[in-house]
């Protein structure tokens, strides 16, 4: 590992080890007892893997630490490998229960109001004071793979908001970021929420690209529901920078940058039957299409600890054209194994030599026990043809994540 991955995972272990210390009780306190929950998640696509762990003390309620790490191997040359990681995010945090106001130091991803996320490492603060008002600052370096302290990156902004008992709450953001002196990002943002009634939900957020001006990202929603049903008028607008993290076949061919218009009806058909219906028209530049999709779940037992769905969905827009049907399932086997599958496949208007039908397939199983353990594991695979200049060819692809967790206490008297 580089100097500096090293450095920050022995200082993740440090805060671990410095929030666990005993400290001395007195007579007319109870026992405390030390929480510390560590999870390791490793995939088959190369030799790498993520641990994370998590820290928090009775004695001290109002400190907690956790850290995600990324531990892997990496080829120099040849048949050659060398130990790679990094710390994905090391923060502590210390909070006021009574107000809600805390602070974190270290390094996290930030996110607040209608401005996009930061992964910085820095600091970022809460406070509520006069009633519902909130103030929140972050600042600090924005994570880099190679950072460069010549350059001087840096990244700042934060969001002023006011809540007007249960009906009510608005706000404004604004987050900066600096690359070697000069303005890299700009973005201002303004977020509102309303709920007049049990049954009425109005929501809006926008932000604004002040470097390239232009609307960054921009959502207004206005809903009515009861216990049984509801429905939802929405606008979106989203930048190519906003996109959704693509974690299967239909989030990969079904996310775009564009302004979309539509309506969502949901409904509990039964106690244990849920239907939901969504179309949209959605609009980038000149070009116009749309998407529709239906969905019922349902539930096999009361709690919706299991339940079998089905969806259907089709796409229209941007040179993506296809219809596809998803089905998932999730069943607890007994109270300490569960088994999970989703099933996708995508039917394309025009193939163009990729195969007439994309399947893509996940399943899961997870383990957990009274002691704290808990392991799960899934597997991923695609499989389509391909037209190259060699011909027809077929490829198929299969990817495994595996997370293991322990979470023990201990009493100190």
């Amino acid at each position: 590992m580089s100097f500096p991955s090293r450095s920050k995972i022995d200082a993740a272990l440090a805060c671990l080890l410095l929030l666990g210390l005993p400290r001395a009780a007195k007579a007319d306190e109870p026992p405390s007892a030390l929480r510390l929950r560590g999870d390791a998640l490793a995939q088959t696509r190369s030799p790498v893997g993520l641990v994370m762990l998590r820290g928090e003390d009775r004695a001290r309620p109002w400190l907690d630490v956790e850290t995600v790490t990324w531990l892997g191997v990496m080829g120099a040359s040849g048949d050659a490998a060398f130990p790679a990681g990094d710390v994905l995010t090391l923060s502590v945090r210390a909070r006021d229960a009574a107000s809600g106001s805390e602070a974190r130091f270290g390094r996290m991803v930030v996110s607040m109001g209608a401005i996009r996320p930061v992964h910085i490492d820095g600091v970022r603060a809460l406070g509520r004071v006069f009633g519902g008002t909130t103030l929140e600052a972050f600042g600090g370096f924005p994570v880099a793979r190679r950072f460069d302290y010549r350059t001087f990156d840096a990244a700042a902004g934060g969001r002023l908001g006011q809540s007007i008992g249960d009906v009510a709450a608005f706000g404004g953001s604004y987050a900066m970021r600096r690359r070697a002196a000069e303005r890299d990002d700009e973005e201002v943002g303004l977020d509102f929420a309303l709920t007049p009634s049990p049954w009425l939900t109005a929501v809006a957020r926008s932000s604004f690209d002040i470097v390239t001006p232009g609307p960054a990202d921009a959502l207004a929603s206005i809903s009515v529901q009861n216990d049984d049903m509801r429905g939802e008028l929405f606008t979106t607008h989203r930048s190519p920078g906003r996109l959704l993290p693509s974690t299967s076949l239909f989030s990969v061919l079904g996310d775009f940058a564009a302004t979309s218009t539509g309506a969502t009806f949901r409904w509990r058909a039964a106690p244990r039957l849920e239907l939901v219906t969504t179309g949209s028209v959605q609009v980038q530049g000149g070009e116009a299409g749309g998407q529709a999709l239906g969905r019922a779940t349902l539930s096999l037992d009361d709690a919706w600890d299991g339940a079998i769905g089905v969806e259907a969905r089709r796409v229209d827009f941007h040179g993506a054209r296809w219809i596809g049907v998803r089905a998932s399932v999730a069943i607890p086997i007994t109270a300490a194994f569960r088994v999970a599958t989703e099933l996708e496949l995508v039917r394309p208007d025009e193939p163009r030599g990729r195969g007439s039908l994309w399947p893509w397939a996940l399943g899961a199983l997870a383990w957990s026990s009274p002691s704290g353990w808990e392991i799960a594991t899934g597997v991923e695979g695609s499989w389509g043809t391909h037209l190259s200049a060699a011909g027809a060819e077929y490829r198929g692809a299969l990817h495994a994540l595996t997370r293991v967790s322990y979470a023990f206490g201990r009493t100190t008297p």
